[in-house]
C-alpha cells in the first residue's frame, strides 16, 4: 500500500498483514492517513489487529481513532473510552493512557462517572503525585 493508503480493492488478510508488520510511527501515519475515508471499516481492522497482538499501543490507537477522527459518531467516545482502558489494563503504568482516560470527564461529551474519574486520578497519582489535573479531581 503506496504511501499508507488502504484501498477498498485489497483482499482483508492482505490488508491486515500490511497492518500488523507496521511500527509505532508508521501505524499513525496510517491512521491519518485513512481515518477520513475509512473510519470505522479502520476500527474494525485496527480492532482484529489489536485482539491478536493485545498490547497497549494497538488499543492506544484505537482510543484516538474514536475520539479524534470519528469524534462526530454517535457512541465513539464510549468506545475510545473502552479501548483506553484496555490499553490501561495491559499498562497500568503508563501515564498518557491515564490522562487520555480521564479527558473523557471533561467537556464537551462527559463520559466518566464521578467515581471512575476519582479511580483513575488515583492511578494516576500514584504514578506521578504532582500531576494537577489528577490532584484537581481528587480534591473536588
Amino acid at each position: 500500500m503506496e504511501n499508507y493508503q488502504l484501498s477498498r480493492f485489497l483482499p482483508r488478510n492482505k490488508i491486515l498483514d500490511y497492518i500488523s508488520a507496521l511500527d509505532e510511527d508508521d501505524l499513525t501515519t496510517f491512521v491519518i492517513h485513512n481515518a477520513d475515508d475509512y473510519g470505522v471499516y479502520l476500527v474494525t481492522l485496527l480492532a482484529e489487529v489489536a485482539r491478536g497482538k493485545n498490547t497497549p499501543l494497538w488499543y492506544k490507537h484505537l482510543g484516538v481513532l474514536c475520539s479524534s477522527h470519528l469524534f462526530f459518531i454517535h457512541g465513539a467516545q464510549l468506545s475510545a473510552l473502552f479501548y483506553f482502558i484496555k490499553a490501561h489494563e495491559l499498562d497500568s503504568n503508563d501515564t498518557s493512557i491515564l490522562n487520555s482516560i480521564l479527558d473523557f470527564g471533561e467537556p464537551p461529551e462527559i463520559v466518566l462517572t464521578e467515581d471512575q474519574k476519582k479511580y483513575y486520578a488515583a492511578k494516576l497519582l500514584a504514578l506521578e503525585p504532582e500531576s494537577e489535573k489528577a490532584l484537581a479531581i481528587i480534591n473536588s
